[in-house]
């Protein structure tokens, strides 16, 4: 009993979370939800009550103008409601809406404010995909909304409805209510083996999402084709299909069964009551009229009772669903915690002290007890191997993780404790792995700052993009891609690059980082950048990461990595004479340079 109490109590905590966020998204919704339910819920009674009067009347007296009347009321009565329904719904339909599209912001921008650690983490994506999948695929806000809704009308018919049947007799309730109750039960184990078939489905569900998504991802066609992909990929989703089907066919059959019995309460109790009905009328007990409303009250009785147990087991099945998202929502976001400004910092000096760390879900560290320290306006390479943890070296600077050991500083003060957002103005950043979205070029490097058309068109210059944008029939207002926009461009691989570097020089922020920024280059075009490193940079710092060491000249300190360690540290000059890994390095390039 306890279990059942405390469950309930969280179902209540989770339809309470999800009532107050729709009233932050919409502040008339839950009222017009209300009214609509009153109406709705008093109007089938014209048609229970009024029969009775009309059967009576034709039955006895047959007085013409009470005839009319009575029909009379019951024409305007279904008119006047319907009316009002059609109204109420009509606004609901707008309000829907808009209220769909809070949810979706809401849960679109609650993903994207994660800690990025948490999105690299298979058991978090899960999560994810538990919480979001009832939302997406199975209405499970819509069905707890409306679960609701009915649970508050059905609650006032049912109100009524007793007051009419219990004058006729009351154990003629408690019959009605004991096959609800059977039936009930009933659904509620056929709910519970449907949530339970669901869960086993998610997982799978999130490898169908990736394998289908192959199958409409242009940018996997030429891999697809050329590696003849498409029996393969095939084949997981027939495997999936198959699983699947498998499924679906044993929860609809176990779905059947529970109907099946169901049904056959509900023909016990419809031959009880005629029965009884009949009785009533034969021993002259009630009138026909009597007959005709009791009749209908008591079907309408089992059917709302019925209903009410119905959509409170379907209100407590989807707040089971919403419960997984109430999960997922709460997980906290660590980088987000500090709270410190950077208004009064001008020369800046990161210090990494004795720092390690590991990928969540990982057993080995891919940063070994890093002490490091970038001072105001200095140039530092980081070069070494595949895997020798520089890019990671980046991710804990840029606060997507978190050190596991030691800190990193800021002028003294550890990063974790600056505002988050306060603190991502001070880097301006180019992942080997960048991203650039389907705006408006100009778009791509402001966003939704003012414009400042000089330092705009600076930045493009200084990336070497400057020219093939002016080419273009709309310059910086022509749209990257054609998801949007038939005009838009595709660039290559080389012009994507420089513009992913122009976005990070018009942010013009102190701390510049450029991982592998001329990996997709030309070698001609490596060369306009090299030559002009420090134009780009000017007396910014600058965390320079590449496999090509002749950019190391360029900078003031070389930090080199190996298997997660700092192994050396100087300037080229002294690496490349201590004969170290550094060295080794140069040697094996250097053909490359003469």
């Amino acid at each position: 009993m306890k279990d059942s109490d405390s469950g309930l109590k969280r179902d209540l905590q989770v339809a309470w979370r999800f009532l107050s966020l729709t009233n932050s998204i919409s502040k008339i919704y839950i009222p017009l939800v209300a009214i609509s339910a009153i109406f709705k819920a008093v109007a089938p009674f014209v048609n229970i009550v009024m029969p009775k009067f009309i059967l009576n009347e034709l039955m006895g007296p047959q007085r013409v103008e009470r005839f009319v009347v009575l029909v009379g009321i019951v024409v305007v009565g279904n008119g006047i409601f319907n009316l009002i329904n059609r109204f109420f719904d009509t606004r609901l339909d707008i309000a829907n809406v808009a209220l769909n599209n809070g949810f979706e912001l809401h849960l679109g921008e609650h993903i994207m404010n994660m800690d990025f650690e948490k999105l690299e983490d298979p058991q978090v994506l899960d999560q994810k995909e538990k919480a979001l999948y009832p939302i997406n695929t199975q209405g499970a806000i819509w069905g707890m909304m409306t679960s609701i809704t009915k649970l508050f009308q059905i609650s006032i018919s049912i109100a009524g409805l007793v007051a009419i049947v219990s004058t006729l007799n009351a154990f003629l309730l408690a019959i009605i209510l004991a096959i609800v109750i059977v039936n009930s039960f009933i659904f509620k184990r056929s709910q519970a083996a449907v949530f339970k078939f669901h869960q086993k489905l998610t997982p799978l569900n999130r490898k169908f999402q990736y394998y289908y998504s192959l199958t409409s991802d242009f940018s996997m066609a030429k891999d697809v084709r050329i590696y003849n992909m498409v029996p393969y990929i095939f084949s997981k989703i027939y495997d999936f299909t198959q699983k699947n089907f498998e499924g679906f066919s044993k929860m609809f059959g176990v779905i059947g069964k529970y109907e099946g019995l169901s049904n056959i309460n509900l023909q016990i109790q419809m031959i009880l009551v005629y029965a009884y009905m009949v009785w009533q009328v034969f021993k002259n007990a009630i009138t026909v009229g009597d007959f005709t409303m009791y009749i209908s009250a008591a079907t309408s009785f089992s059917t709302n009772v019925s209903a009410f147990l119905t959509q409170f087991i379907e209100f407590r099945q989807m707040c089971k669903y919403l419960d997984l998202y109430v999960q997922f929502e709460s997980i906290p976001s660590k980088a987000k915690t500090g709270t410190r400004g950077i208004e009064d910092i001008k020369d800046i000096t990161i210090e990494f002290k004795n720092v390690w760390f590991k990928y969540p879900r990982s057993n080995d560290y891919a940063l070994k007890d890093v002490s490091i320290k970038i001072r105001n306006g200095e140039k530092l390479s980081i070069v070494g191997q595949n895997g020798a943890g520089k890019t990671t070296f980046i991710k804990l600077l840029c606060r997507l993780y978190e050190p596991e050991r030691g800190e990193i500083l800021l002028n003294g003060i550890n990063i974790q404790e600056f505002d988050y957002d306060e603190y991502m103005k001070l880097l301006s950043v180019v992942f080997q792995d960048y991203k650039l979205f389907s705006f408006t070029i100009k778009e791509i490097l402001c966003f939704d700052k003012p414009v400042d058309e000089k330092a705009l068109v600076e930045a493009l210059k200084k990336a070497g993009i400057y020219d093939k944008i002016q080419s273009l029939e709309k310059g910086v207002d022509t749209s990257l891609y054609k998801n949007f926009d038939k005009d838009g461009v595709e660039l290559s691989g080389g012009e994507m690059q420089k513009l992913a570097i122009a976005r990070a020089l018009y942010k013009n922020s102190p701390i510049v980082i450029l991982d592998e920024p001329t990996a997709a280059l030309d070698p001609y075009a490596e060369f306009e950048i090299y030559s002009k490193f420090n134009e780009l940079v000017k007396d910014k710092t600058a965390i320079y990461i590449s496999h090509r060491l002749s950019s190391c000249r360029f900078c003031d300190k070389i930090a080199v990595f190996d298997n997660g360690r700092l192994v050396e540290y100087g300037t080229h000059a002294e690496l490349e004479k201590a004969g170290g890994k550094y060295s080794e390095m140069w040697k094996a390039q250097a053909q490359y340079y003469v």
